[in-house]
């Protein structure tokens, strides 16, 4: 399991939520089952969801968070 780096906002049919995130080389992701492309935000591997990330919310998480959500 990879270590969560940063932290976005996911807009779904039932609303926003916050989500914990790591990066690859072209996605956002979320789960081994969840995952966003990083230039449009559009989720992958999901072709009915209209589910997005908006990539202007994405921030790090701090050093501190990741040693807490780690133990």
């Amino acid at each position: 399991m990879a270590v969560k780096t940063h932290t976005g906002t996911v807009i779904t049919n039932t609303g926003q939520k916050q989500v914990r995130l790591h990066q690859s080389a072209t996605t956002w992701v979320v789960s081994g089952k969840e995952y966003y492309y990083k230039e449009t935000g559009r989720r992958g591997g999901a072709g009915s969801t209209r589910a997005r990330l908006l990539l202007d919310s994405i921030t790090p998480i701090s050093v501190n968070e990741i040693v807490k959500d780690g133990e």
